[in-house]
């Protein structure tokens, strides 16, 4: 039973690794960053930066909470229009739910590791060096396969999870305009950077242990 308790432990290691990497990365810190990139897409309408960074986060706000989701919902363009269509809403609403689910559930599995961590004892060694181990293939398996054509690996994950019309958007529409592909391109290397950080701390920890045995 410990055994198999062992592997199930290290098997949810790389999800709760993705999910907290995800959260620190969905943040207003990030937005900043990448809106103060020279690199940064421009608008092609013209609306200015600082309007769609103070529309991004709010996009931010809206996924993350139902009060923002609110505020979301009566944004307004600089001309006093409605920022964003009902479709775009809708989208929001679903990538709320999504998070509402993914970041707890990411945090009780970290909860689960860090337990078995603390009672398995005899374990505690190999459990961070096959979590860390186990969590960087996966990171590098998942890698190869967005890396290879992201925009492909961008549509079938919004396809899987939020259907096959419901996040397609206009190039006019407000959502594109503040999240150009760019933006999520690099929010997703921002990710990957930060996961490999926290399975590369746990191997580290993993081999501190084995060598002072």
């Amino acid at each position: 039973m410990r055994k198999f308790i062992f592997f199930v432990l290290v098997f949810i290691s790389p999800f709760w690794i993705l999910g907290i990497s995800s959260r620190l990365v969905f943040n207003n810190w990030f937005i900043d960053f990448e809106y103060s990139r020279k690199d940064f897409p421009k608008d092609r309408f013209g609306l200015d930066n600082e309007y769609r960074r103070k529309l991004a986060k709010l996009g931010l706000k809206a996924v993350l909470s139902k009060e923002g989701l609110e505020e979301f919902k009566k944004a307004k363009l600089p001309d006093g229009r409605k920022a964003f269509r009902q479709k775009e809403i809708n989208h929001m609403k679903d990538v709320n739910k999504f998070l509402s689910i993914l970041f707890p559930l990411s945090y009780f599995l970290f909860i689960l590791w860090l337990l078995g961590l603390i009672f398995l004892k005899d374990l505690r060694k190999s459990m961070l060096l096959y979590s860390g181990i186990f969590s960087i293939l996966f990171l590098i398996s998942i890698g190869l396969l967005s890396f290879t054509d992201y925009n492909k690996a961008f549509e079938i994950f919004h396809n899987f999870f939020f259907g096959k019309t419901s996040w397609r958007f206009s190039n006019t529409d407000t959502l594109l305009r503040i999240y150009p592909m760019k933006f999520w391109f690099n929010g997703t290397v921002a990710i990957g950077v930060i996961f490999i950080i926290i399975s590369s701390l746990i191997l580290v920890s993993g081999n501190f242990i084995k060598k002072n045995d």
